[in-house]
């Protein structure tokens, strides 16, 4: 009997030292595995992530966040609540956000990445509450205001000047619309609210990686980011330069559709979506390069001159450099009519935004002329080379 008790508790020994290794050697293992988006940074894969906040009042807020890991680059784009596209959800033309109200997150998601034309590989998205508390655990965010009124009988509790803004006040920023203000304006300030809180949450990457707090977060908010991948995001953010974000906007041609027995103000983009497509390439491709992007965000005013016989080339010119979210202020005829070389004149000596131009249609920036338009920082006059898309 001594013996075979022994025996039993040499056993149970054993057995109570293999439990402790194995258990040693999972929690060891799960400590060194790397999460999806740790394996992507490493790979210097190009991120993209959908963030949507659904405010109080039912509006929904869209951006879709590209970043580059290497050249710690990022681009940010605006899709408008009420981008008409045909939405698979319901089988008819309607609002991008029917298939966000009418479907799910993921049916959004869907939509978007076909709008853009480049797949998007995770989705945050955000009640107004959760999108408090995300700002509050990230102890505000940093913005300087100076476009909302704080005196008056339209006055908003927002602080202007340089603030941090908390959870509350960053979101009564987010659902802020100006009397008079243009949409273009709205979005503009919206989406530096979205690049400073990415910024944050870079900053503040350790305060949440904190367990508990990434627990917190993740159970607030509906993603398709686990925990670890959520905080190896945090993490990368914290390279990301505010200045150093592109922001771009959804530019197209208004119109008003009945859609399910309601007459509803459509935006829909210019050329079937072909030159929104085209234009996000090109900003998501140029994010792998670590060429300077001064003045990237800044909007580029151009004047187009039909110098050929083609009616409307001008006019259907404009719509395709605001579909690069370029801002037309002039269109008209040239003196001549017989131009044979597509000209893109620098009126202000930016040769950055000259050589953006010409880039759009493939012609080659010419002579600098500063005496041009003052409202105007670029005159493309187009030739008979010019095929109504590029220059041949």
């Amino acid at each position: 009997m001594t013996r075979s008790g022994g025996a039993d508790k040499a056993l149970l020994l054993v057995a109570l030292m293999i439990v402790v290794i194995a258990a040693t050697v999972a929690i060891v293992m799960l400590s060194l595995r790397r999460d999806e988006m740790s394996d992507l940074i490493a790979a210097n894969e190009r991120l993209s992530v959908l963030i949507s906040v659904e405010l109080d009042d039912g509006t929904l807020v869209t951006q879709a966040f590209f970043h580059q890991p290497a050249t710690d680059r990022g681009a940010l784009f605006d899709i408008p609540p009420n981008t008409g596209v045909v939405v698979r959800a319901v089988d008819r033309v309607d609002s991008i956000d029917t298939a966000y109200f009418a479907a799910d997150t993921e049916a959004l998601l869907a939509e978007v990445s076909t709008l853009l034309g480049e797949p998007i590989a995770y989705r945050i998205s955000l009640t107004a509450d959760s999108f408090v508390l995300l700002v509050d655990l990230a102890e505000g965010v940093p913005l300087f205001i100076a476009d909302v009124p704080n005196e008056g009988p339209d006055r908003v509790a927002i602080p202007n000047g340089e603030v941090v803004l908390d959870g509350a006040k960053a979101l009564a920023y987010l659902a802020y619309e100006g009397e008079g203000e243009r949409d273009r304006e709205r979005i503009s300030r919206r989406q530096k609210l979205f690049v400073g809180l990415l910024a944050r949450l870079g900053e503040r990457a350790e305060l949440l990686s904190d367990p508990a707090t990434v627990r917190l977060i993740h159970d607030a908010v509906d993603t398709t980011i686990d925990r670890q991948a959520l905080v190896s995001l945090f993490r990368e953010l914290g390279a990301l330069t505010p200045d150093r974000v592109i922001t771009r906007q959804v530019e197209g041609v208004v119109r008003t559709v009945e859609t399910d027995a309601m007459q509803k103000v459509l935006i829909f983009p210019h050329q079937e979506t072909r030159w929104l497509k085209e234009s996000v390439r090109q900003v998501v491709t140029n994010l792998a390069s670590d060429e300077s992007i001064v003045d990237e965000n800044l909007v580029i005013r151009l004047e187009i001159l039909n110098g050929t016989e083609q009616i409307g080339l001008a006019a259907r010119t404009a719509e395709l450099y605001r579909g690069f979210g370029f801002d037309v202020v002039a269109v008209g005829n040239s003196a001549r009519s017989d131009v044979e070389t597509t000209m893109v004149i620098d009126r202000t000596g930016n040769e950055t935004f000259a050589r953006r131009t010409a880039d759009v249609i493939r012609a080659r920036a010419t002579d600098v002329q500063p005496d041009g338009p003052a409202a105007v920082d670029v005159t493309v006059v187009l030739g008979r080379d010019f095929d109504g898309r590029y220059v041949r």
